[in-house]
């Protein structure tokens, strides 16, 4: 399992807290604040605004729904601002303050307002940011190896790097996002010409690109529902969970432990899972990732009452 000190490397967005600029927004508790300021100024209209019609109540709403649509681009602004939230054009222009603009996908791509899938997605372009102070410190760290193997070419969905003898030897590990995670020769060339470039590799460094070693396997379960829940539901409820785990697990170093798959598995209406592959938790290495290739989840009846 890949160890990095880098908090560019470990740092997930989606476990940070809300940021506190960020308002949770009721048009009820607005509404509520209006009211509360009528009756404050004229206690003799308590009656009116009983009155869900009433003109008052009426105009009341008009301004509460108003309020609440300013907050919420006071809101939008501020996400515009945050790595973590930040999209689009306000994604770009964050990465300008890094020195970084998405990379195309296409060899003529149009302009990406138009145009976003010629372009890197929001994701991976906001992974790249999040990294690029790694590439001021040429490819010497473990995570300037990474910004800039993934830089070197769109579809380049994971990368690793190992040091491999005490003469200098690296070995930078490449995944590719397509079908197959095993990278093309292309990628490969790709990565290895940009790492050899005199301004990045470190000049006793000895770097090797190499693909990502791939464990494939297969998933075989049973599931025992209670009574009652439709099966087709909880098939499809299954399937997205699956999905959601493959996404996760299908990067450099990433575990697969039957625990996750038995969480993914037991969902709302599962009385019992049976797991029989994989057999153990798939442990993968620095320069190894996990392939989920199929999953054979079978319905096998209802628990008897």
């Amino acid at each position: 399992m890949p160890t990095y000190e880098s908090p560019n490397l470990f740092i997930d967005f989606a476990r940070l807290p809300p940021p506190a600029v960020i308002e949770t927004i009721r048009y009820e508790d607005l509404l509520d604040l209006y009211q509360d300021r009528v009756l404050k100024a004229n206690p003799a209209l308590e009656k009116a605004l009983q009155l869900e019609q009433s003109p008052i109540n009426i105009v009341l709403e008009t301004e509460a729904y108003g309020e609440m649509m300013v907050r919420a681009r006071v809101n939008a602004a501020a996400r515009a601002v945050m790595l973590p939230f930040a999209v689009g054009s306000d994604l770009d222009v964050l990465g300008a303050l890094y020195n970084e603009a998405r990379l195309p996908l296409v060899d003529n791509p149009r302009p990406y307002t138009t145009n976003p899938e010629d372009w890197e997605g929001d994701t991976r372009f906001r992974s790249r940011v999040q990294m690029a102070p790694e590439a001021f410190t040429t490819a010497g760290s473990a995570g300037s190896y990474i910004y800039h193997a993934k830089s070197a070419d769109p579809t380049i969905l994971d990368a690793s790097v190992m040091k491999v003898d005490r003469r200098g030897g690296i070995k930078v590990s490449i995944m590719n996002s397509g079908a197959s995670p095993v990278p093309t020769t292309d990628q490969i060339n790709k990565v290895t010409q940009r790492l050899l470039r005199p301004n990045i590799k470190p000049l006793t460094d000895v770097v090797s690109v190499t693909p990502v070693k791939v464990i494939y396997t297969d998933l075989v379960a049973r599931v025992v529902l209670y009574p009652g829940p439709d099966a087709a539901i909880i098939r499809q409820t299954i399937t997205d969970n699956l999905q959601s785990l493959r996404s996760r697990i299908a990067l450099i170093g990433r575990d697969l432990t039957r625990a996750a798959i038995t969480d993914a598995l037991y969902v709302e209406g599962v009385q019992n899972v049976n797991l029989t592959s994989p057999a153990a938790d798939i442990v993968a290495e620095t320069d190894t990732c996990v392939w989920l290739r199929s999953a054979d989840v079978t319905i096998n009846g209802t628990r008897t009452e």
